[in-house]
């Protein structure tokens, strides 16, 4: 048992003295990678709706990825450095998501009349 809460406490010891991950240089402001996540999470909500062939599914959701890119004039690299970035610290990516998550839950109530359920637009991108 002490072996055991030995090694457990040597683990945590050293993940909490890892440096953290240096900030890539063409890394998204908060705001800009807020609305992307937000656009992308509808996008990918649009499609598990309405595709229900893997294959073609992730084709349509490469699309619309790409369009969501493209309108917020983001590269794919920047935006995967900056999403790698809040990957490998967790109080950044929770602090993305919460934003993420009541721009999402706003929108929702918004368009959801009371005690009636959501209707989903059909994808138009492809």
């Amino acid at each position: 048992m002490k072996k055991r809460l030995s090694v457990f406490l040597l683990s945590i010891f050293l993940l909490g003295c890892t440096p953290s991950p240096e900030k890539p240089a063409d890394m998204l402001p908060e705001e800009k990678m807020t609305s992307v996540m937000i656009d992308i999470h509808l996008a990918e909500a649009r499609v598990n709706n309405q595709v229900h062939h893997p294959d073609t599914a992730r084709k349509v959701f490469k699309l619309l990825r790409k369009g969501i890119l493209k309108k917020h004039g983001v590269s794919d690299s920047a935006f995967k450095h900056s999403y790698d970035f809040y990957l490998t610290n967790p109080a950044a990516m929770d602090k993305l998501y919460e934003k993420v998550i009541d721009s999402l839950s706003a929108r929702e109530a918004k368009l959801t009349p009371q005690g009636k359920p959501l209707k989903v637009e059909p994808v138009t991108a492809i």
